[in-house]
This record gives structure tokens, C-alpha cells and sequence, in this order.
């Protein structure tokens, strides 16, 4: 191998030019690594030597002038700090320059006590050129005997901020590389000679020396961390420290290496959030699964708010908890049932009445939709003066959700908390979920009411308001519209079945169907006396009173005006359900309110009405059809086979099941 010129270091400057007034030797010393092979044969002005091992490594240097020596950490006969303590005892000022697989502090602080010229980890090679000047840089420095700092060799591993600091809290040696000035407390020049307590507050200076005397104390690496306001901002630092094994000027010595973690904590916070909010949304969700588990044992509406209101306060994630009712006006706050309480916060709602404009509870009504309010100082939900309140009592977010079932709304729950957190999507999902529960509890409880009770409070309404659309139908074309059957679908909706005698079919479907409040309309049946439509309303007179909280009877449109009888349950808001339906149809009036006695039959009685309406061919083939399986699924017997047991014809069968379950099912849904 051809010997070459190596290039040196002008010791008049601080620029890595190159002079050819010598040849120079570099000895790599590895072990199942190549990086000599790949180093000679890129740079052949350079004259390499290998060794495998530390023995053959200082046989060499006794038999062969080196330049330089560039060894692993990692060798078969020991180790590279091994190797350097052994070629210092015989080559005190020999450049030697260390590599390993990894960057380590302890290995970093014994290399460079041990006098190491520079110390990398190997992916920290940035090409071959880069380990080259690496090499001429040490030789450089033992060659002028200008030393550098000894923690050059920690910041090659470690690209940080990195001190020597004594025992007293003075800045003996810093390095600040290119990319790290910025997070310095203080501009580099400034630091060395001063002392902790000349950079930052007592408390954080006392804080660092501390652990600078327990780093000594223990001999053993200790970390850190804490914040800085640096050039770059409020950044984190996580602080490694070992000792450096020798003394300066008399003084025991730590080696201080700063690591920017800012990002990585930020990581982490986030991660915790993530982690709270789920723990939070899990709390909640076990809370509104106990809920509608007890809500099932509430009698009455009182109770199931009552209910509502008390669990949610007990769990601990909301200090208050109403409920609000359904009104046509709201003047202000009026709680139904109340749990909790923030120092007479809601009390204070309340008095404020109207000032409080459209409150929270009034709007989730009214849209039937949840009003979050996640930080009550930004939203825009409350007036100045109730966000004043709120936060003067640390409240920080609040919910109010619709109480609702099918078109009818039954008022809302409030909710009020001094957490953040409670009211992510995901739970504000769930408690949406709750206040579908509550409204479908109360809206049970009113049905329940009202079926066991043997008596009710029937009411009657005529109304000649042009709205209504079949009112309309019935005057223009002087025929009678029968409310034949209502049924709930999807969102809120309701079909309207009506039957309409007098009128030709065509003209009446296209007067509907050109209505504003009519989104469809389709014609059912037509017989000789009249016809059927299937229409969705957004407004009608039924929807309204069903909205209200009654049960209607019916509903008949004849001459331009509509008369309506519905039921309510005995110890019903009479008043607020009249007053309801008056304030969406002013031209209405109340022209008749009775008690209403009902019979109350027992289950024998129910089926004899049942069989009463039946034939006898019609209960034989319903009772042949049932007890063979035929509505089974999969079926246990076929129509020709249940017609074969009876005798008759397959289709003679068809039509008594037919006929049969015509009239269970009108003797089921008819009045």
C-alpha cells in the first residue's frame, strides 16, 4: 500500500488547510467492521494500516511510527477505553479517535478523562470526508498543542448543550455547537468563570447545584429536567450528569449535558391528555349506563329527573345539574328539578330572568339539539354578565341537552361543571344518547299513566286557522278529511293517514301535495265512498298537540274548519298543554273539556273481543296456521300443506288468513 501526503493544520490559522510537508500513518483498529477498507480506497493519499485487536493494535505502535489511531469501541481481546488507557501509558499524546455503535455518556465521560481526541458514535458519520476531517482535526490539535475542550468528545456524541461545572455551581468549560447556541441560558462567552447563581433565580440555581452535589455524591450518572427561557423560547431540558473523574484547580467536577426534549414532553402531554380524556369518557359512559339501567324503576316524571339530575352531580364530573320545562315562552330560567349547586349559581340565573336573553336550555329546546359550552370564557352561548358569574366560581364548561321523544319535547338537563375534559365529542355523543333515554322514560311513564288509569281528561279543539292543510282541502272542495291512522318515522317525523270522502282524488292529492308544510304525499286506496293519503307534515294541528304531550283521538276536517279530541292522563298540565297548542295556533279554541271514564278489560275479556270479531273458518284457519308453524321462521308448514289438513283449497286458505288478521289488527290499531 503506496505511502501518500497527509495533510496537517496551519497552526497560524483556524481553517483546515492543507499542507504536503509529511506523510502520515493511521492505524484503524476494528473488529467485523469495514470502515478501513472503505476509508483507504476513497482517500489514497492516506496510509492505512488495520489491526483486529488491542494486543496487535500495540505491537504495531512498537514496531511502526503512527499518526493517528481510529478504533472501535467493541474489540475481541477487551475494549476501546482498554485500548486508549494502554496506549496513553506508552503514547501520551498519540491522536486517538474512538467510534462505537451507539452514543453513551459514561463511555463519552471515561474516553475523555481518559484523554481521548475525539469520540462519535458510527451513524453519527456523516461519509467517509467527515470521519477524514475528524482525523486531521485530532492530529491537528496534538500537533500545535492547542487543546481543545475536553467535552469536544461528548458533543460529537451528544449534539447538545453540554458544561463542565464544579462543585461550587461554576461554569468551568462549555460547548455550544452551531445548532445548539440558541438553547443557552446565556451567550457562550458569558458563561465560563460565572456561577449558577449569576444566570438564574436563587431557586433554580439552588436547584441545579443540588443536583450537581448528589451527581458527586453517588458517582453515578443523575438526570433531570426543567425548564429555560432560551433564545429560541420556553424550552425543556433533560440534564445528564456524571462525574469527570479529575479535578480543576481543586474542585470536583461534573459533566453537564443539556438535551432540548421540549418536543418529547410534548409527546407525552399529549398522550396524557388522550389517556385522561379516555378514562373520563369511559367514567362517563359507565355513569349514563347505571342511569338508564335505574331509570327503568322510575314511576313519574318527577322521579326520573330527579334521578337524572342526582346521578350526575354524585359522580363528581358536574358540580350542578336541572332541568328546564318545555314552554311556548320562557321568561328566563325556571328550574323543574334541581341537583348540586356552585355558590347560588344557578339561583343567580334565575334571577336575572329576561336579561338572560336566549339561554342555553331555551335554545337546545327549541333547535332539539345539545348547546355545549367547552370554556365559558370565549363562548358565546351567555351574556357578558352570566360568564362574570360563572367564572368568578371557577365554573369552566356546561351542557344543556333536549329532552325529547318522537315531535314531542319535554324540556332539557343542564348540566355544569368546574373541569375541562368532560365534554369531548365523544362524550357529548353519550349524553345525547341520555337525554334520548330520558325523553323515551318520560314519554313511558306519561303512556303508562295513562293506560292504567280508568279515567282521563278528554279535550276538544276547533280550529279555523288557513295553515291547516286538509282544512283547506275540505272548504275549497267542500268534501270531509277523517285523520285515519298516525305513525312516527325517521327524524322526527310523522305520516299522517287520512281518509277523504267527497272530493276527486286527483284534485285533492295535487292541493296537498302543492302545500308548503306537506314534503310528500301518496295515494293509499280508493273505494266508492273515498280514498286514503299517506302525507309527512312539517306543520299540522295533530303535530302540534302531539308535541304538547297529548294523546289525539281524532281529527276531522269538514267546512273549513278542523275539530280535534285528544286524551291527556287525569293529573296532567292541563293548562300547559292548552296554552301550548294555543300559541302555535292563536284561532283556536278550547270547546270542550270532560273526565273520561275508561274500562279497564282483563286479558280474557281482551282476547273474547278479539274472537268476537272473527269467523269461525277464520279462527280455524288462524289457529291451524299458528299452531303448525306457518309464521315460525324458517316455517314449519307451507300454506298447501296447512290447506291439505283442513281440507280446502290453498287459495280459499289465503283468504280467511287474510280476512282474519284484518280484523286482529283493526281490532288492535282502530279506536
Amino acid at each position: 500500500m503506496g505511502e501518500r501526503p497527509f495533510q496537517t493544520h496551519d497552526t497560524e490559522t483556524t481553517s483546515h488547510a492543507i499542507t504536503t510537508s509529511s506523510s502520515r500513518t493511521v492505524l484503524f483498529v476494528e473488529h467485523e467492521t469495514d470502515i478501513s477498507g472503505r476509508f483507504d480506497r476513497e482517500h489514497d493519499d492516506v496510509t492505512v494500516r488495520v489491526e483486529s485487536s488491542a494486543a496487535d493494535c500495540l505491537i504495531r505502535l512498537g514496531a511502526e511510527a503512527i499518526d493517528c489511531v481510529v478504533s472501535n469501541y467493541d474489540l475481541p481481546d477487551g475494549d476501546g477505553l482498554d485500548l486508549l488507557e494502554s496506549v496513553r501509558d506508552e503514547h501520551p499524546n498519540l491522536p486517538f479517535v474512538m467510534f462505537t455503535g451507539a452514543g453513551d455518556e459514561r463511555i463519552a465521560s471515561e474516553a475523555v478523562v481518559e484523554g481521548v481526541s475525539d469520540y462519535l458514535p458510527r451513524d453519527a458519520i456523516d461519509g467517509l470526508d467527515d470521519l477524514r476531517g475528524r482525523i486531521e482535526t485530532a492530529i491537528d490539535r496534538h500537533l500545535t498543542g492547542r487543546g481543545e475542550s475536553r467535552i469536544r468528545a461528548l458533543m460529537t456524541a451528544f449534539p447538545d448543550v453540554a458544561f463542565l461545572l464544579d462543585d461550587e455551581g461554576r461554569y468551568r468549560e462549555l460547548l455550544v455547537g452551531p445548532n445548539t447556541e440558541s438553547l443557552a441560558a446565556a451567550a457562550p462567552p458569558d458563561l465560563v468563570g460565572r456561577q449558577l447563581h449569576d444566570v438564574f433565580p436563587e431557586e433554580t440555581a439552588e436547584q441545579f447545584l443540588t443536583h450537581i452535589h448528589r451527581t458527586l455524591e453517588t458517582g453515578n450518572v443523575q438526570t433531570m429536567e426543567y425548564p429555560l427561557d432560551v433564545a429560541k423560547g420556553t424550552r425543556w431540558f433533560e440534564a445528564r450528569t456524571t462525574p469527570l473523574g479529575t479535578r480543576i484547580d481543586g474542585r470536583d467536577v461534573v459533566v453537564w449535558v443539556a438535551r432540548d426534549v421540549t418536543e418529547r414532553r410534548e409527546r407525552e402531554r399529549t398522550l396524557a391528555r388522550q389517556h385522561d380524556e379516555l378514562e373520563m369518557l369511559n367514567q362517563i359512559h359507565r355513569l349514563i349506563q347505571e342511569v338508564i339501567h335505574e331509570l327503568v324503576r322510575a314511576a313519574t316524571r318527577d322521579d326520573i329527573e330527579q334521578l337524572a339530575c342526582k346521578r350526575m352531580v354524585e359522580s363528581g364530573l358536574y358540580e350542578l345539574a336541572w332541568t328546564d320545562e318545555s314552554e311556548v315562552s320562557r321568561d328566563g330560567i325556571a328550574p323543574r328539578i334541581r341537583a348540586g349547586g356552585i355558590d347560588g349559581y344557578l339561583d343567580t340565573l334565575v334571577a336575572l330572568e329576561a336579561d338572560i336573553g336566549d339561554d342555553p336550555a331555551t335554545m337546545a329546546m327549541q333547535n332539539d339539539e345539545l348547546q355545549v359550552i367547552r370554556d365559558v370564557r370565549e363562548t358565546d352561548l351567555l351574556p357578558q354578565t352570566v360568564r362574570e358569574e360563572a367564572v368568578s366560581r371557577g365554573i369552566e364548561s356546561g351542557i344543556s341537552i333536549p329532552l325529547s321523544y318522537g315531535n314531542t319535547m319535554y324540556g332539557s338537563l343542564s348540566l355544569v361543571s368546574t373541569r375541562t375534559g368532560v365534554l369531548s365529542e365523544r362524550a357529548q355523543a353519550a349524553l345525547e344518547i341520555l337525554g334520548d333515554t330520558i325523553g323515551f322514560a318520560i314519554n313511558a311513564a306519561k303512556n303508562k299513566k295513562l293506560l292504567l288509569s280508568d279515567t282521563s281528561v278528554e279535550l276538544e279543539f276547533q280550529v279555523s286557522d288557513t295553515r291547516g292543510v286538509f282544512l283547506s282541502v275540505s272548504r275549497r272542495l267542500n268534501c270531509t278529511c277523517h285523520l285515519h291512522g298516525l305513525v312516527p318515522a325517521s327524524e322526527g317525523q310523522l305520516l299522517h293517514y287520512v281518509r277523504v270522502e267527497g272530493a276527486p282524488p286527483q284534485h285533492v292529492e295535487k292541493m296537498v301535495s302543492d302545500s308548503e308544510h306537506v314534503t310528500e304525499c301518496r295515494l293509499i286506496d280508493t273505494d266508492e265512498k273515498g280514498f286514503v293519503l299517506e302525507t309527512v307534515m312539517t306543520e299540522s294541528t295533530v303535530k302540534r298537540l302531539v308535541e304538547a304531550g297529548a294523546a289525539v283521538q281524532s281529527a276531522t276536517a269538514d267546512g273549513g274548519k278542523v275539530f280535534l279530541v285528544a286524551e291527556v292522563p287525569h293529573d296532567a298540565d292541563v293548562r300547559r298543554v292548552v296554552d301550548t297548542f294555543q300559541a302555535a295556533y292563536p284561532e283556536s279554541k278550547l270547546i270542550g273539556k270532560r273526565t273520561v271514564d275508561r274500562s279497564i278489560q282483563t286479558a280474557q275479556e281482551f282476547r273474547q273481543t278479539l274472537t268476537d270479531r272473527l269467523t269461525d273458518r277464520q279462527e280455524t284457519a288462524l289457529r291451524a296456521a299458528y299452531f303448525a308453524g306457518y309464521y315460525d321462521w324458517p316455517r314449519g308448514s307451507t300454506a298447501e300443506e296447512i290447506a291439505g289438513s283442513l281440507d280446502i283449497a290453498s287459495p280459499t286458505l289465503h283468504y280467511h288468513l287474510r280476512k282474519a288478521q284484518y280484523e286482529l289488527l283493526a281490532a288492535f290499531f282502530d279506536e
